[in-house]
């Protein structure tokens, strides 16, 4: 569903480990430039497609989709606007931005690379301009982008699934890894002792 509203690729950025349910995980974001303006972000240019209502292509946080859904006045944003610039966000009253309940995130296990938790969230916003013809919209002064729903999408890995993650992928590696550093222990010592006792010999018959 998420894919059909946003008509366009969308990246992640790497932020920080996370250990869920005692699996060490990768956490990847959508970051704040993806919504970015061309003037913050030049990549971002292509979206910018009407300059009176993105205000010369400075507003931010929100994607003109029009043309991906047969003119009509859509626009997609992060949930309450959230990294949307304060044309767009301060027109509208009840918005509450916050990152860890409106932002999108992967959260993918390194060694196998499977997403174990994850959240995609988006808004779905309309264009609402005056119109003499609709009476509710003539007292209006200008063009508002307003809020129409959000969609939030989660999944996380259930605590029997982790258990069993951990024994059969996590519990390996560790144990791996662990026989690879007692591997290289031997090696180091039996090196040192063959060079003590190479020593040793050389200066025996040296003598």
């Amino acid at each position: 569903l998420l894919r059909k509203w946003e008509s366009r690729s969308i990246y992640a950025v790497f932020e920080s480990d996370v250990n869920l349910k005692g699996i060490p995980v990768y956490r990847f974001v959508l970051p704040s430039k993806a919504f970015a303006s061309p003037v913050q972000n030049p990549d971002n240019h292509c979206f910018c497609t009407e300059k009176i209502i993105s205000k010369n292509c400075t507003s931010y946080g929100v994607l003109d989709i029009s043309k991906c859904k047969e003119g009509k006045p859509v626009y997609i944003s992060l949930p309450h606007f959230l990294y949307a610039s304060p044309d767009v966000s301060e027109t509208i009253d009840g918005l509450n931005p916050n990152e860890e309940e409106h932002r999108t995130y992967l959260d993918i296990e390194p060694i196998t690379g499977f997403t174990l938790q994850f959240a995609k969230r988006l808004q779905v916003n309309l264009l609402v301009k005056p119109s003499n013809k609709i009476q509710v919209l003539k007292r209006l002064k200008r063009n508002y982008i307003v809020p129409i729903l959000w969609l939030n999408e989660t999944g996380t890995i259930g605590d029997e699934k982790a258990k069993m993650f951990r024994s059969q992928v996590t519990g390996k590696i560790n144990l791996l890894g662990l026989i690879e550093m007692i591997l290289l222990s031997v090696g180091v010592v039996m090196f040192v002792a063959f060079m003590i006792s190479y020593c040793a010999c050389r200066s025996k018959t040296i003598k």
